[in-house]
């Protein structure tokens, strides 16, 4: 079978559910407390979501972190620490420029462990921090891909200018837009735009609530929400399913 989108002039294979154009993942980074009350928008429009946390976050309200999961919404790894680039403040003493390998799976494993003890959930996807995916500067500068493939079926990115086209996205490292500060037009057309594609569109934000720098509006992603549940050729499920999809799909076309 085939899906309608069409790309170059060709049909693409069948990998989203039947009658489906565009399948899209919301997601969430870093276990803030904001985001235990902004679920419940989520929550009334039947979305599940993927949240990427940090143990941290979790530890402050394990329980209630405890009933997001057994909802339905995924809990994905988004490392310990936290690494980011030394061009950011926050991560100075923390760089990506001065870790290994060996460093950054610590971290990762670390992480994953605190995860299962404190919600009893095994992470399957992982978000890399600010979107970056490497270690070391200059000659000693590589990726940390491999060590993401060898522990997660796929790794979100963030700060993308793309939808992930689904016969041949790579799982290991999956585009996002950053949506926070956006309003529902803006993500509608985010949407739309991946639907001429027949795209998977992820979708990376922070804070749920009131307007903010790295807020999510409620009232915007509540709009949102209503108008993509109400449509049919639009799939809306967690990072994990739609990757599991994509990766069924590859083993069968040997890909």
């Amino acid at each position: 079978m085939v899906y309608t989108a069409r790309e170059s002039g060709t049909v693409m294979p069948d990998i989203f559910p039947d009658g489906v154009s565009a399948a899209l993942s919301l997601s969430f980074d870093d276990a803030r407390a904001s985001q235990l009350e902004g679920v419940r928008v989520l929550d009334d429009h039947g979305v599940r979501a993927t949240f990427y946390v940090l143990p941290a976050g979790v530890a402050t309200a394990p329980e209630r972190w405890s009933a997001l999961a057994a909802s339905g919404h995924e809990i994905g790894n988004h490392s310990n620490t936290h690494p980011c680039s030394a061009n950011f403040d926050f991560s100075v003493a923390n760089a990506l420029e001065d870790k290994t390998l060996h460093d950054v799976a610590a971290d990762i494993d670390a992480a994953t462990g605190m995860i299962e003890e404190l919600l009893d959930v095994q992470p399957r996807t992982f978000a890399y921090p600010c979107g970056q995916s490497f270690v070391g500067r200059g000659p000693r500068r590589q990726t940390y891909v491999p060590v993401v493939v060898e522990r997660f079926l796929a790794g979100r990115g963030a700060g993308g200018e793309v939808g992930n086209v689904p016969a041949r996205c790579d799982l290991a490292h999956v585009d996002a837009y950053t949506i926070d500060g956006l309003d529902a037009g803006a993500l509608q057309s985010l949407v739309a735009t991946g639907m001429t594609r027949g795209e998977w569109v992820i979708m990376a934000g922070h804070d749920i609530g009131r307007p903010g720098p790295q807020t999510v509006a409620a009232r915007e992603l509540e709009r949102f929400c209503s108008n993509v549940t109400k449509d049919d050729r639009i799939w809306v499920a967690p990072v994990v399913e739609v990757a599991e999809r994509i990766a069924a799909h590859a083993r069968t076309s040997g890909r």
